[in-house]
């Protein structure tokens, strides 16, 4: 980590924090023995005012925050591993980023049969940028800049991230970096990359505000992160 840039006060809880380690996410890299940062990610979830904490229970929400070192593991910039969101019984779940610090890009696939790639999207972005990660989309988040990349996530408490079928696969359909993207020929069809720009991909009704204070005013907004 080039810098520690995620600092709570005192009236901030949260829950213990998670770190992602250079040797964690190998699985997921090009070049699996590129050197890199030591500490890829830290997350801090549940993070709360004090004051708010039974609220968000009562929700069943939660909001948290990733910080993703800046540089590159060889030719990729740092990427937090691919996964999917999933609830109970497996059903596909929704979230929404906030970006806080740095500049970065989310992508996203949709794997079909086979090994096949449906479709593969690039979402480029930097503070306020607020956006919708769809149902049943790997996603992943890459940091293009020269500061840790900082965004909140806000969820359902039953979501749960899987990483397996993307490690399987050594990563998502295309590695990025400085030079572009390059196609990951672990999958059996890959599409070409397409840009979307990230207000095309808002959630519905976004409303004004940070996220966290959205969520706490507006709850009725969030009522699609629970799909059952």
């Amino acid at each position: 980590m080039a810098k520690t840039t995620v600092y709570f006060g005192d009236d901030v809880v949260h829950g213990s924090e998670q770190s992602w380690h250079l040797e964690q996410i190998r699985p997921f890299l090009e070049s699996p023995d590129g050197d890199g940062p030591a500490v890829i990610a830290r997350y801090f979830p549940r993070v709360a005012r004090r004051q708010d904490v039974a609220l968000w229970r009562q929700r069943s929400l939660e909001y948290g925050i990733l910080e993703l070192s800046c540089g590159q593991i060889a030719r990729e910039w740092v990427t937090f591993p691919g996964h999917v969101h999933r609830g109970p019984r497996l059903v596909p779940f929704s979230s929404v980023l906030e970006v806080l610090q740095g500049d970065g890009a989310l992508y996203l696939q949709r794997v079909g049969t086979f090994d096949r790639i449906y479709e593969a999207t690039i979402v480029w972005l930097s503070p306020p940028n607020r956006v919708l990660l769809p149902p049943g989309y790997a996603h992943a988040l890459v940091n293009c800049g020269d500061v840790p990349f900082v965004v909140a996530e806000a969820h359902s408490i039953h979501t749960t991230a899987q990483f397996s079928d993307i490690a399987r696969h050594r990563g998502m359909a295309h590695y990025i970096g400085p030079d572009g993207f390059r196609p990951n020929l672990h999958y059996r069809v890959i599409p070409p990359v397409r840009e979307i720009p990230a207000h095309a991909m808002a959630p519905p009704q976004a409303p004004e505000g940070d996220l966290y204070e959205s969520m706490i005013k507006k709850p009725e907004r969030f009522r699609f992160l629970h799909p059952i």
